[in-house]
């Protein structure tokens, strides 16, 4: 470790009240202001991926849109890392994946642009693409209706998308939301909206009306948000750092990465609570990590040397 690490390292614990430092090899450290929380690697390349941005969780299952890998993939502990479609499909930097009750998984692509599917039969195709004004997707987000809600970065709206492919206009460029990163549902309804481009926390209520959570203060971006009981954890890959929010308690950080571990990505909880984020140390020589937050002991797996 440099010394200049060093000293970021010791002049971040001067202004963190209770800090536990997780050390991952020399890639960097993970340290967590909350110190009830843990941090473990969860996946590495030796586990079959590369760099990953958005993760998902569902029913025993650990979703992953490999963007260095350019691939969607699955893993299990009974089956292992497995590969649901790749390039060969004209997809080319996969970023965020929902999952509805069917087993039916949709995915955005930003420089590829379009909705993706992967039906529940492992069929992928491509729902509704750049023909239909998808230019740069970012986030993505089921709608209680049914409908699949897309964030485009360079049309600056967010799309409506029917499971049919017919797309549209469900938040136009007059809402002022520059670059819709990520968005997430809440369980009466109300849509969260990540603009990392403008630094904005954004909530669009049941009543349609948009108002903002938060705005750009001591370097906030966000850049991936996700949403479970009762509380909106979010990642921010400038700062390196993974908060939560809550009305009642505003932002607070749960951890920072620093090193190589900085460029924290995608973020999803399993059935259990723990915390999973996707880290992208090296998006061209597609070295990534999944790092673990979780209360209480976990089991730390090696990380790869690269």
């Amino acid at each position: 470790m440099s010394r200049n690490r060093i000293a970021v390292v010791l002049l971040s614990l001067l202004f963190l009240p209770s800090c536990a430092i997780n050390t991952l090899k020399n890639e960097g450290l993970v340290l967590l202001v909350d110190d009830s929380y843990q941090a473990s690697v969860f996946e590495t390349n030796r586990d079959g991926i590369s760099s990953p941005d958005g993760l998902l969780w569902r029913k025993g299952k650990f979703y992953l849109a490999d963007e260095g890998g350019i691939a969607v993939r699955v893993w299990s502990k009974e089956e292992g890392m497995k590969t649901l479609c790749d390039a060969r499909l004209g997809i080319l930097s996969p970023e965020d994946l929902v999952i509805d009750g069917d087993g039916n998984i949709y995915f955005t692509d930003d420089d590829a642009g379009g909705v993706w599917e992967i039906e529940a039969n492992g069929k992928a195709r491509l729902l509704a693409g750049k023909d239909k004004g998808l230019i740069s997707t970012e986030g993505i987000a089921l709608s209680p209706e049914g409908n699949i809600l897309v964030g485009d970065g360079k049309r600056h709206e967010v799309f409506s998308v029917s499971k049919s492919g017919e797309v549209s206009v469900f938040l136009g460029p007059e809402y002022g939301i520059k670059k819709p990163e990520s968005m997430v549902f809440d369980e009466q309804g109300n849509l969260y909206i990540a603009d990392n481009q403008q630094a904005i926390l954004y909530l669009l209520d049941t009543k349609h009306e948009l108002r903002r959570l938060i705005e750009q203060k001591d370097g906030f971006s966000p850049e991936t948000i996700f949403y479970s009981q009762g509380t909106l954890y979010i990642t921010d890959s400038d700062a390196g750092k993974l908060y939560r929010f809550t009305a009642k308690e505003g932002l607070q950080t749960i951890a920072v990465f620093s090193g190589k571990l900085k460029n924290v990505q995608g973020i999803t909880a399993d059935d259990r609570g723990d915390l999973y984020v996707s880290v992208q140390s090296d998006l061209k020589h597609k070295v990534g990590y999944v790092v673990k937050i979780s209360k209480g002991a976990t089991e730390e797996k090696s990380v790869a040397q690269n």
